[in-house]
C-alpha cells in the first residue's frame, strides 16, 4: 500500500453535478483534497482554490452522481462464478446446452476432479425443468459435478457426487433442507435444496485464499464498471475469506470499499476481541451478523403463509424456527450488533420481525438499524410493522426484470403487487435502500445499478411486462435509494452516499443525466468512469 502523505489535490469541473445533498442539489465542480470532498460549488468557486499542484478532470458537461453503494452483494461467490462453468440464460438455454459445456470441461480435467458449474434458470430453461443427476451423469460420468442455480438456494449434483456425499434414497432430510426424490423409486435425482445442498459442499475442496483473492478482484473489475464504490459482502465469510478481502485491499488489488457481513458462526469468536457493527476502517469493515431465515421465491423455497399459485401444496421453507430466530437474533442485539436476516416470504419475513420486535423488547436500543435482507413479499400489515420498530428492508427491484415473470407465475397478480414495494416502503418513511445481490440474479446485468433503478422506476420484466406498477418510485427516490440510503443502512451516510464537503470523494461520471432521459433509457446509460478517494479506478475502454 502507498503510504505517501503528500497531499493531493484534484479539481473536477464543468460537470452537471447531481449531489444527492437536500441543502444544494446541484452544482458544476467538486475540489477534492487527499481522498475527501474539500469543496462543491460553480466552476468559478473551484477555479479559485485551483493552483500548480492541483490535478485537474474536465468533465466537459458530463454528469457526475456519487459512487453507487451495493449494500447486498456476493462479490467472493460472483467472482468464484466467473471462474465456474457459466450456465447462466442468456447464453444457455437448455439442459442440452448445460450437458455440452460441462462435457467440454471434462476434457481437460483429470478424473476424479469435480466440475463446478453456476448459474442456470430452470424457468428460463426451454426444457422448464431443472437439471438432474442423469443429465450430469451423460456429461461427465468419471467426475463428481454441481451446478447451482442462479439464487444459491438449490443445486444439482451428479451420480459420482452423490456416491461420494454419502447419500442414498435411505438418507434423511437433513434440518432445514430437501433432497428430492423420484416418486416411483425413491432415489435421489441430484437436486438437493438448502441445507441438503451441504452434504455435498462439505466433502468439495474449499477455494485457497489465492484462489479467493483473484475472485475478489474478478469481481471488484465488474463492480467498478458499473459505477459501485462500496459493496457489503454477503456471502459467508471465513478465516480464510476475510484473509483474502484483507491482503488484496492492503496491496490496493481492490479500490472497493467493503463491509463484510459476518455468519453467526464467528459471534463469539467477535464477542471476545470486542469487535462489534463498524469496527474498521473506510477500506474494510465489519457489517452485521448474517442469518438465513428461508429461501428464493424464484426457487419456490420462499416461506410463505399461502401456497404457491404453481405448486398448491407448497409453502417454502423455513430454514430456523420460531425459537431459534428469536435465540439467534436475541444473541446479536444483546451483544452490540446489527443484525442482517434473510428472509424473502412473507412468513418469514413476519417470523423475524417477530423476533427483533422480542430482542428489542428485552434490550431496548433505537437506532439498531437491524435489517432484512431482500425482504421479497411483502404486505400492508408487514410495512407498518417495519416503520413501527425500524427494520430496514433491503430489497433487490432487479429480482423483477430476469424473474418477474416466474414471479408472477408463483404468486399470482394480487401477491406479486407486494414484491419489494418501494412506493409503500417510502411512502411510509422506512429509509430505503436498494442492492443487487449478485449473482443471485437471473440473467447477464447482474450488477447494474442503472438496471435497478430502470426496474424501480417502471416495474418492467425483461420479458416487458409490468409488474405491481403500482409500486413504481421516481429517479429522485431511486437515485437515492442506491447511494446515500444505502449509505445509512451500513451506517455510513455520514462519510458516503452524497456530494458534500467532508465525505469520501467517491463518484461515478455517467453518459447522460438520469434526470433528463425517458424512463425507458435509463437502463441503457452507461458508466464513463469510476472515481474511489478522489483516484480514477474505472475509464469505460
Amino acid at each position: 500500500m502507498n503510504h505517501d502523505f503528500i497531499t493531493r489535490k484534484v479539481a473536477l469541473t464543468h460537470g452537471n453535478v447531481i449531489t444527492m445533498d437536500e441543502t444544494n442539489p446541484r452544482a458544476q465542480a467538486v475540489l477534492v483534497i487527499d481522498d475527501k470532498i474539500f469543496k462543491v460549488g460553480s466552476d468559478a468557486e473551484i477555479e479559485r482554490l485551483i493552483d500548480g499542484d492541483t490535478e485537474e478532470l474536465n468533465l466537459e458537461g458530463k454528469t457526475l452522481i456519487p459512487g453507487f453503494v451495493d449494500c447486498h452483494a456476493h462479490p467472493i461467490n460472483f467472482g468464484l462464478a466467473l471462474m465456474a462453468v457459466d450456465c447462466k440464460t442468456p447464453s444457455v438455454n437448455s439442459i442440452k446446452e448445460i450437458v455440452d459445456r460441462i462435457q467440454l470441461t471434462a476434457e481437460d480435467k483429470s478424473e476424479g476432479e469435480w466440475i463446478i458449474g453456476r448459474g442456470y434458470d430452470d424457468f428460463k430453461l426451454s426444457e422448464k425443468r431443472h437439471p438432474n443427476r442423469w443429465d450430469l451423469d451423460e456429461a461427465a460420468p468419471n467426475n463428481p459435478v454441481i451446478i447451482t442455480r442462479f439464487c444459491e438456494h438449490i443445486s444439482v449434483v451428479n451420480s459420482l457426487a452423490l456416491e461420494l456425499a454419502g447419500i442414498s434414497k435411505d438418507t434423511k432430510d437433513p434440518e432445514g433442507g430437501q433432497i428430492d426424490r423420484d416418486p416411483k423409486t425413491g432415489k435421489p435425482t441430484g437436486i438437493l435444496r438448502w441445507g441438503a445442498k451441504e452434504l455435498v459442499l462439505r466433502i468439495i475442496p474449499p477455494p485457497s485464499v489465492a484462489q479467493l483473492r483473484q475472485a475478489i478482484i474478478l469481481a471488484s473489475e465488474q463492480f467498478l464498471a458499473k459505477g459501485v464504490t462500496s459493496v457489503s459482502e454477503a456471502g459467508e465469510i471465513n478465516a480464510s475469506a476475510m484473509k483474502a478481502y484483507q491482503t488484496a485491499i492492503w496491496d490496493d488489488d481492490v479500490p472497493l470499499r467493503v463491509n463484510l457481513m459476518m455468519p453467526m458462526s464467528m459471534l463469539g469468536f467477535l464477542r471476545k476481541l470486542g469487535f462489534s457493527t463498524g469496527f474498521g476502517n473506510d477500506k474494510l469493515r465489519i457489517g452485521p451478523i448474517k442469518i438465513i431465515a428461508d429461501g428464493s421465491t424464484s426457487g419456490r423455497t420462499a416461506a410463505l403463509s399461502e401456497p404457491y399459485e404453481d405448486s398448491p401444496e407448497n409453502i417454502g421453507m423455513m430454514y430456523l424456527s420460531q425459537n431459534e430466530l428469536n435465540s439467534i437474533i436475541l444473541t446479536a442485539h444483546s451483544a452490540g450488533f446489527q443484525v442482517g436476516v434473510h428472509a424473502i416470504g412473507d412468513r418469514a419475513i413476519s417470523a423475524v420481525i417477530d423476533a427483533i420486535e422480542l430482542a428489542l423488547e428485552q434490550f431496548p436500543k433505537t437506532d439498531h438499524r437491524h435489517r432484512i435482507e431482500h425482504c421479497g413479499i411483502n404486505s400492508s400489515t408487514i410495512v407498518t410493522r417495519l416503520k413501527k420498530l425500524g427494520i430496514i428492508p433491503v430489497p433487490q427491484p432487479i429480482f423483477l426484470y430476469g424473474e418477474g415473470e416466474s414471479y408472477r407465475a408463483g404468486l399470482g397478480e394480487d401477491r406479486v403487487k407486494w414484491a419489494y414495494p418501494l412506493k409503500s416502503y417510502i411512502e411510509s418513511g422506512i429509509t430505503t435502500p436498494m442492492s443487487s445481490d449478485c449473482p443471485c440474479t437471473s440473467g447477464s446485468e447482474l450488477i447494474s445499478p442503472l438496471l435497478g433503478i430502470y426496474v424501480a422506476i417502471t416495474r418492467m420484466t425483461d420479458a416487458g411486462r409490468e409488474i405491481g406498477a403500482e409500486q413504481k418510485i421516481g429517479i429522485k427516490d431511486a437515485l437515492k435509494a442506491y447511494t446515500l440510503n444505502s449509505a445509512y443502512v451500513t451506517f455510513e451516510e455520514g462519510v458516503k452516499g452524497s456530494i458534500e464537503p467532508g465525505k469520501l470523494a467517491d463518484f461515478v461520471v455517467l453518459s447522460d443525466d438520469p434526470f433528463n432521459v425517458r424512463d425507458n433509457e435509463i437502463k441503457d446509460i452507461y458508466v464513463e468512469m469510476t472515481i474511489i478517494g478522489g483516484k480514477t479506478v474505472y475509464e469505460k475502454p
